[in-house]
């Protein structure tokens, strides 16, 4: 009689390694909004952290002279609005004055017809005037509103090309002095590293009941979560699950690998 031996092999359960590059939280990639030349571009400003100063700066002479121009002309418009204000209210005491006249005088048996033409005449006249100042004023109003609508789009138009990243890490400047750029073109790169990106591809067991499972970072225990999982497979990594953490002030250097573990509690 063959005896047979069945040996009992215990299951450990293992918790898979993932390993995952430090990005930074964001990366900016700015682009041209506006067409121009590029009068300067500080390529000496990359591995550095951006200020007020502008980076990339895109000829915007002759957009300035049309917004010292149009500035004349609101100034010019507004003056002239007061003006005919100022004109208005008094054509309109004028009317008041011919009108009130006039409705006392013509019913009087007193007046002749001769004299009650004529102050009507001169009543139709000073509402005339105050009508052609109403007009004048219409005019007036959306010429002010033209040009502070042309000034705010000029403005801005100005302000894009003064390319700035303040707070952002330069990391790549990427156009020349002497170039000439369209909407579109990339300018140069930016990130920031205030905090920084894990992203890893979990399998279907691994994201089951996530939230309670503990997230290792290079062998360590650690009370963080995922701040996004995709709950549908992803296209490349077939099966598997994009899962991405934020870490605030990163003290490993950016694009650094990290071992990333989710095991049960």
């Amino acid at each position: 009689m063959k005896r047979f031996m069945i040996q009992l092999i215990p299951v450990i359960l293992m918790a898979q390694v993932h390993y995952a590059k430090l990005e930074p939280v964001e990366t900016y990639q700015i682009k041209a909004a506006v067409s121009g030349l590029v009068l300067q571009a500080h390529d000496e400003y990359e591995g550095k952290i951006g200020d007020e100063k502008a980076v990339v700066q895109i000829d915007d002479k002759v957009d300035r002279s049309q917004k010292r121009a149009l500035e004349t002309s609101l100034k010019v418009y507004e003056t002239s609005m007061d003006l005919t204000q100022r004109m208005r209210n008094n054509q309109e005491k004028v009317y008041r004055r011919e009108r009130d006249y006039y409705l006392r005088i013509k019913n009087l048996k007193t007046k002749s017809k001769t004299e009650k033409d004529r102050v009507f005449s001169s009543m139709i006249s000073a509402k005339n005037q105050l009508l052609t100042l109403d007009e004048k004023r219409a005019t007036l109003q959306k010429q002010i509103a033209d040009t502070k609508y042309q000034l705010t789009m000029l403005k801005d138009r100005i302000e894009k090309k003064s390319v700035r990243a303040p707070k952002l890490y330069i990391y790549k400047v990427s156009v020349r002095r002497g170039d000439y750029v369209n909407p579109g073109t990339p300018l140069l790169t930016a990130m920031d590293l205030d905090a920084g990106r894990l992203v890893v591809y979990l399998d279907a067991t691994e994201v089951e009941d996530l939230g309670k499972k503990v997230i290792y970072l290079d062998n360590r225990p650690t009370k963080m979560k995922f701040d996004k999982v995709i709950e549908v497979a992803d296209d490349v990594h077939i099966s598997s699950y994009r899962a991405e953490m934020v870490i605030k002030d990163p003290k490993r250097r950016f694009s650094s690998l990290i071992k990333v573990e989710v095991k049960e509690q």
